[in-house]
């Protein structure tokens, strides 16, 4: 199995209304028919600005990924957020959320052909929870690449859109460069931004390295820093592919 690059700062994605949660650039290709790959994160950031200082840490952040066809993956992202805020180094608010939950789709549109790079396209519907204060449906679309370089190395990125269920539409994109030295261990470095037609939103530089310790589970690890904010963010992504039809 080779895993999904971890970034801190990709797609389901940056501090905009459209989160922190942490998936990475998004794959230009779907799992395959009937694996369901269920990719479980844990992530945790650090911003500070004058007295301030707030701390997120989400546990568990769950995105189940379903192989329906050849071409086609469902999408489940679950997204929970655990917030405390402190001021001159006391506690003022500590805050547990889980507001909303995504569902999606991707459909692999072509394979790469020589400098023409492979692309998917991913939509989700962003839903609001029984615990959120919003009733209004979001949404993010983007289309993926990827172009391998050599046989250890690719250039993949991302470029779309979010609206929040607060009806808030932010673009972004994703640049991000990965090294597989081997079929074991990969690396990346990644820059991921969101902006609006007036202003830069967010814009986070991050780097990392993942495991594949079997063909079915796989270990991501990274840090990233906001270039934009005072913000640090680290945190790990477990992988795990189960293949549905499997025989005997």
């Amino acid at each position: 199995m080779k895993s999904r690059d971890l970034g801190l700062i990709s797609l389901a994605f940056i501090l905009l209304q459209f989160k922190l949660s942490g998936q990475t650039v998004e794959p230009s290709s779907n799992v395959l028919k009937n694996n369901l790959q269920l990719e479980i994160e844990t992530l945790y950031s650090v911003e500070k600005e004058s007295s301030m200082k707030t701390t997120s840490w989400n546990v568990p952040n769950v995105l189940i990924r379903f192989g329906l066809s050849k071409n086609v993956e469902l999408q489940l992202h679950t997204p929970f957020t655990k917030e405390r805020c402190f001021i001159n180094q006391e506690l003022t608010s500590n805050i547990f959320k889980f507001n909303e939950v995504e569902f999606g789709v991707s459909f692999n549109l072509w394979k790469q052909n020589k400098f023409i790079p492979e692309a998917a396209i991913m939509a989700r519907m962003v839903a609001p929870t029984i615990n959120s204060n919003s009733f209004g449906i979001g949404n993010i679309v983007s289309l993926n690449f990827s172009n391998v370089i050599t046989s250890t190395l690719s250039f993949n990125y991302n470029i779309g859109t979010t609206t929040s269920v607060d009806k808030n539409t932010t673009g972004f994109y994703v640049l991000n460069v990965g090294y597989e030295p081997n079929s074991k261990i990969h690396f990346f470095i990644e820059n991921a931004s969101g902006f609006t037609f007036n202003n830069i939103e967010s814009n986070c530089l991050g780097t990392g390295f993942g495991v594949n310790i079997t063909n079915k589970w796989a270990v991501d690890f990274s840090m990233a820093k906001s270039l934009k904010n005072n913000m640090f963010y680290t945190g790990a992504i477990l992988t795990w592919v189960i293949n549905t039809k499997k025989t005997s």
